[in-house]
């Protein structure tokens, strides 16, 4: 029976299992699918998502495939350049004072890579039950029903939480009225839209835009109503960003509700949520996958030292007590507040207040000092620190 069994081979449950395995602990990982998905999802590690990868060798491999973004950039449709958030304002605070643009699944390959034979593909975990020696999991495999045992169980599902519906958790919450639609296009935006960053927010009170730049294209974040599947309409929307004689190139779309939404619990005995099986929130930000991650290694921060397990628990119930409440209170009180802050702060329909909040952002991003404080919030710094992962 291995110590622990984690759901989900996503970017947090590999981080997860990886943290937990070279912590001496017996791990493995059931994924529903037959392999890692490559369908473009989250795309941006902030820096001490880069700081504590680094701990565990893989930072640098993940940079070398990705692009560094030094700046990010508040936009206006009309108005242009707003302010440009320079990460060099950060550089006494983190090894790496950048935005690094990278698709999860190739964080995921490198994790994989590490955890070997630890991951078993198409094994869906259904449901868990569970006493006071560990739990009995559910699952289906290729050949069928099975069942598994575990110390513990660790849910990176995703948002539609098979274990924390199983187990009647709350997911508490909202739904935003807009949809998100995303393009990924090969045209050139930096060469047409002055001083472009790689990570641009674009308002506008009609359709505002996100701008994504991935080693391999642009990504172009659109808020829709209903279900936008013409490519003519699509073709309507990338126009207005830049307007060009030839029409654009979809490489893919991809269309998906948007919430903001956290477990009433992130512990129920021996079963752990993590990640977007505990919170979802506004991808605008990139701070979803990133605040998962650091889900993940606080659990292995509330580890008992190898040393004194002695056949234990890997962890007290007063550790992960502890832990489910900091990594809940962290989900509600700073990544929910900011990234519905920044959603609603793009679509602005009131002019003066939008260029009051502009005037601010511009005044912010000018002032050496205020740019970095700002900076430790956007980028998840006071976040980490405050949660002791990082030193201040």
């Amino acid at each position: 029976m291995p110590d622990v069994l984690v759901a989900g081979a996503g970017p947090v449950g590999l981080t997860t299992a990886l943290l937990l395995a070279e912590h001496g602990l017996t791990v493995e990982v059931f994924e529903a699918a037959d392999a890692i998905s490559t369908q473009p999802r989250a795309s941006t590690f902030h820096p001490p998502t880069l700081d504590l990868l680094h701990r565990i060798g893989l930072a640098e491999p993940l940079i070398a495939q990705g692009l560094k973004a030094p700046v990010y950039q508040h936009r206006d449709r009309e108005r242009g350049r707003v302010a440009d958030f320079d990460h060099a304002h950060l550089a006494r605070d983190t090894g790496f004072p950048f935005r690094l643009q990278a698709e999860q699944h190739k964080l995921c390959a490198l994790l994989l890579e590490r955890l070997g034979d630890r991951v078993r593909f198409n094994h869906r975990v259904l449901g868990v039950s569970q006493d006071e020696q560990g739990t009995v999991v559910c699952a289906e495999g290729p050949d069928g029903p099975l069942v598994a045992q575990a110390g513990h169980l660790i849910d990176a599902g995703g948002a539609p939480g098979a274990v924390r519906q199983a187990l009647g958790i709350g997911f508490e919450g909202f739904t935003y009225e807009d949809r998100y639609l995303v393009l990924l296009t090969d045209f050139r935006f930096e060469d047409h839209l002055e001083g472009l960053a790689k990570v641009a927010y674009i308002s506008d009170p009609d359709e505002y835009v996100v701008l994504l730049r991935a080693p391999d294209a642009w990504r172009v974040l659109f808020p829709v109503r209903e279900d936008v599947t013409d490519p003519a309409e699509w073709e309507r929307m990338l126009q207005g960003v830049v307007a060009r004689p030839e029409p654009y190139t979809v490489l893919h779309h991809q269309l998906y509700s948007v919430h903001q939404r956290v477990a009433e619990r992130f512990r129920a005995g021996r079963v752990l949520l993590i990640g977007d099986a505990a919170h979802i929130n506004s991808p605008i930000g990139g701070m979803g996958m990133n605040n998962g991650i650091h889900d993940a290694f606080a659990l292995a921060a509330a580890l008992r030292p190898a040393g004194v397990r002695d056949g234990s628990a890997p962890w007290t119930d007063e550790a992960l007590d502890s832990w489910a409440d900091r990594r809940r209170r962290t989900a509600l009180e700073y990544v929910k507040v900011i990234t519905d802050r920044n959603a609603r702060a793009l679509g602005e329909k009131d002019p003066e207040r939008r260029r009051t909040a502009q005037a601010e952002l511009a005044a912010t991003a000018a002032d050496p000092e205020k740019a970095r404080d700002w900076l430790l919030d956007a980028s998840m710094l006071r976040a980490v620190r405050g949660q002791g992962l990082l030193p201040c």
